[in-house]
């Protein structure tokens, strides 16, 4: 079956800060079903939660912390009321800190190993996003490799094809290896030979990287190859639109972006 269509809210989170109901409620009516949050800026969790079942939005995945330590319990709370499944970190705890040895790219999975635990009794599922910064060699090991052989099956992957694109992989491949872990990915287009740098920010969902440049783009108007990279998707249930930055109306390319998606059988929506 085709995957459903998501929106990773990340997206929209400056439009959200002004105008979140209304924010969410032109995303719903744009035709998608479902919604990937990173925060709620300027709302509430609950408040949120409220609004998607007025619109008839699920929330099956989300960029939340990792429920582990302290934090476990409200985090798994935050899940169940949401109706979350799958509870994707944005970036690793301990961020770039985690790629700087091997043992160190263990000692995160097992973090991830003590996160599926947790959420085991309740149904849930813990997930890892990439971008192009941990899908490199440490000590001559590719790191996500060493994830994935470190972690159970259900730790899923939540690949991102423009940032494994812009690591010189084959995002086809990359989803063919991360096989039926990939139950969540990221469908994001953009300029991947664009020389922009990127630094270091905290959201509400955790740490992020930011461009000083925009590379990100529509779908279908960049340079990943998402005809291609859908063909290898065997595995997902949901596919989602992402544009970290975007230089023009981002509700626009939202839009844009779903009819590109949906118009290729690469996800379908609710119209």
């Amino acid at each position: 079956m085709i995957p459903q269509i998501t929106v990773q809210l990340y997206s929209v989170r400056d439009l959200a800060k002004h105008d979140y109901a209304g924010t969410i409620r032109a995303i719903a009516e744009t035709g998608f079903g479902c919604v990937e949050p990173a925060g709620y800026p300027g709302y509430s969790a609950k408040d949120a939660a409220k609004l998607f079942a007025e619109l008839g939005l699920k929330a099956p995945s989300a960029h939340i912390g990792l429920p582990i330590g302290d934090k476990k319990n409200a985090i798994i709370e935050e899940a169940l009321m949401m109706g979350h499944k799958y509870l994707i970190t944005g970036c690793p705890p301990k961020f770039k800190e985690h790629y700087t040895s091997l043992d160190n790219v263990k000692a995160m999975a097992e973090l991830y190993c003590e996160a599926a635990a947790n959420l085991a009794p309740h149904g849930l599922q813990v997930g890892y996003h990439n971008h192009d910064w941990d899908l490199v060699k440490v000590d001559g090991r590719l790191a996500h490799q060493v994830f994935l052989e470190n972690t159970p099956d259900s730790v899923v992957y939540e690949a991102d094809i423009f940032w494994v694109s812009r690591a010189g992989l084959d995002p086809a491949a990359f989803i063919t290896e991360i096989g039926a872990r990939g139950k969540v990915l990221h469908f994001k287009d953009g300029i991947v030979s664009n020389e922009a740098t990127f630094k270091t920010a905290e959201t509400e969902s955790g740490k992020i990287m930011v461009s000083d440049s925009i590379p990100f783009r529509v779908a279908g108007t960049g340079q990943v190859d998402l005809v291609a990279a859908s063909k290898a998707v065997a595995h997902a249930d949901y596919i989602a639109v992402e544009l970290d930055s975007f230089d023009g109306d981002m509700m626009r390319a939202i839009k844009d972006s779903y009819a590109y998606l949906t118009s290729k059988g690469i996800a379908r929506g609710t119209k």
